[in-house]
Parts: C-alpha cells; sequence; structure tokens
C-alpha cells in the first residue's frame, strides 16, 4: 500500500524528489580493487517504480565530472537513450519474470552496464555470493565483459568467451580491462562486442572507457551462461574445485580436499543442459568424447554434504 502512494504521488510531483528515497526491491554492492589497492564501488538493483532514466527518489545521482586519471567505476543502463548518463548507483526497471519455471515475485530487468578507468590492470571484482546463491530469481546472475550473446543470440559452450563469473558460484573475480587486452581479439570477442563508452578522463581527455554487463537472469528464457546454477542446484554452492588438464581433449580429472569423496558429478552446458552424469562413489574423471569443443559447468557433491563447482574445458 505504501508503495502505491509512493507511486501516485511521483506521478502527480513530476518525478521531483520530495520523498525520501526509495528502498529498492533489489540492490547489491559491487566492489572494485585495481592492482596496486585502489577501491572503488557501485551499487546496482531493480524495482518496478524505477526508470531506465537516472532516479533521485532512488538515490541515483548523475556523475558530470572527468572519471578519476587513476582508477574510477561508475555504472550506467543499457537503454540506449540514457546510456550516457552514468552514476555510482543504478536501480533499473524492473519487470515480473517469466517464461517456464520462472521464479514466483521474481522482478529483473535490462543489464547494467559498469565502466571501469583503471591505470593499473588487472581489475579484481567481489561481491557478497549469499545475496545471490540464496535467491533463486538471481541465482543465474553473470558478470561479463562482452554483450556478444546480446547481440547473436543465445550462444553454444563453444562460442561463449570464458572471462565470466556466476555470481551465485563465485564471489570475486579478475578483469583485464585495458585496451591491449580488450581490442586484442584472442578470447574470440571484438571491439564492436565490447562494452564501451567515450568519457573525458582527468587530465588525458576523451578516452575510450571500456566495461562489464551485470546481467540478471531468472528463466531458461533469459540464456545466461550461469543458468545452470538455477536449474541444477538449489541448495548453496560451497567450494570449487579445478579440472586438469585444461584445456582437455578427452578427460577432465579433478580432486576433492583431503578425506572427501566425490558422490555424484554431474556436467552441464552453459544454458542448464545436462550433458554427462556419473553416480558411481570415488568417480574423479569425466570422459569428454562425443562432446563438442566448448566450456562446460561441472558440479560435485562430496561426501562431506558439500557441493562443489568447477569449469571444464575442452579443446
Amino acid at each position: 500500500m505504501v508503495r502505491i502512494f509512493i507511486a501516485i504521488g511521483l506521478l502527480f510531483s513530476g518525478r521531483q524528489a520530495i520523498f525520501s528515497q526509495l528502498t529498492a526491491q533489489f540492490e547489491t554492492t559491487l566492489y572494485f580493487e585495481d592492482a596496486i589497492g585502489n577501491r572503488d564501488s557501485i551499487v546496482v538493483g531493480y524495482d518496478t517504480l524505477a526508470t531506465h532514466d537516472i532516479d533521485p527518489e532512488f538515490g541515483e545521482v548523475e556523475i558530470l565530472s572527468p572519471f578519476d586519471s587513476i582508477f574510477e567505476v561508475r555504472a550506467g543502463t543499457f537503454t540506449w537513450q540514457w546510456r550516457e548518463k552514468l552514476s555510482k548507483k543504478i536501480i533499473n526497471r524492473a519487470t515480473a519474470a517469466v517464461g517456464p519455471f520462472a521464479p514466483e515475485d521474481c522482478y529483473s530487468g535490462q543489464p547494467v552496464f559498469i565502466y571501469i578507468w583503471a591505470k593499473h590492470q588487472p581489475i579484481k571484482v567481489s561481491w557478497n555470493r549469499a545475496v545471490f546463491a540464496e535467491r533463486r530469481c538471481y541465482r543465474a546472475t553473470a558478470l561479463l565483459n562482452h554483450w556478444l550473446d546480446e547481440l547473436a543470440g543465445p550462444l553454444t559452450p563453444d562460442e561463449i568467451p570464458p572471462e565470466y563469473a556466476c555470481l551465485a558460484a563465485e564471489d570475486s573475480i579478475y578483469f583485464d580491462m585495458s585496451e591491449e587486452h580488450l581490442t586484442s581479439g584472442n578470447d574470440g570477442v571484438y571491439i564492436d562486442q565490447r562494452i564501451l563508452i567515450e568519457k573525458e578522463i582527468e587530465g588525458l581527455g576523451l578516452q575510450t572507457i571500456f566495461g562489464l554487463r551485470f546481467f540478471p537472469a531468472a528463466t531458461p528464457f533469459d540464456f545466461s551462461p550461469c543458468y545452470w546454477v538455477t536449474s541444477s542446484q538449489q541448495e548453496l554452492l560451497t567450494g570449487t574445485v579445478a579440472s586438469y588438464p585444461s584445456p582437455t581433449a578427452g578427460t577432465a580429472y579433478f580432486n576433492l580436499p583431503d578425506g572427501v569423496e566425490a558422490l555424484r558429478w554431474q556436467l552441464f552446458g552453459i544454458n542448464g543442459v545436462l550433458m554427462l552424469e556419473q553416480r558411481e562413489t570415488g568417480a574423479n574423471k569425466v570422459e569428454l568424447a562425443g562432446l563438442p569443443a566448448g566450456l562446460y559447468q561441472l558440479l560435485v557433491q562430496g561426501s562431506d554434504g558439500k557441493h562443489y563447482w568447477g569449469r571444464v574445458v575442452k579443446q
């Protein structure tokens, strides 16, 4: 009821900031640190009352000054009309999740772009994993350094670049946001598929600033590379496991912590499709014969009651 009154008030006030700052239906903080320890943070979120423009009611303030010459992070909306407007906080417009197996009372929206200017690379990005792991609505959320899938549609495992994080399965990731790295094409993503913006940098003038995409996902229709977290695993993921050799042409091996046996493992494609499964206790190898080259997600149930995940790359 309170939200209804606020919405009516905003309509008649021309969205002037005469009300208390609104609390978004979902918001979280992302933390950034450069290679020499400089730190910054932004807030991203979603609400049905928000717009794609800057919303002072949600604490958004457009930053018009140049980026810091050493290190600074700002966020912006995915929508073209307002993409030039950047803030330390972006609460995007939310819509109800639709499609098969959509979580109830789940509201998410378009991606948020995060622009990072950093003199010292690489950049560590971290977050509170529990925020995503404990809520099915956001369990498939991904952080990527491109928007290839937005341009080309759903990707197969061999098409998606490996530089991304599943926020319900990990708590941090390193990205190299330098122009030399992001325009090399070594990972199959080229300049027109990168997230970038032209903005003034203090003392350096107009520069190209590269960014990341915060991609909330809740249903198969979202085609998140992290949908396997939602579709296969309702408990919290409690550990990671490395496979070797990586990449491999045929067989991948993995080891759990000392004293822990694998009770079951499952291998998923990037959109949650179960490719292989093994229920033999102690099995620690994955035979990839017959699968196409690409990136896969490995989920292992341990004898300690924990669930471990890792990535398997087939050549």
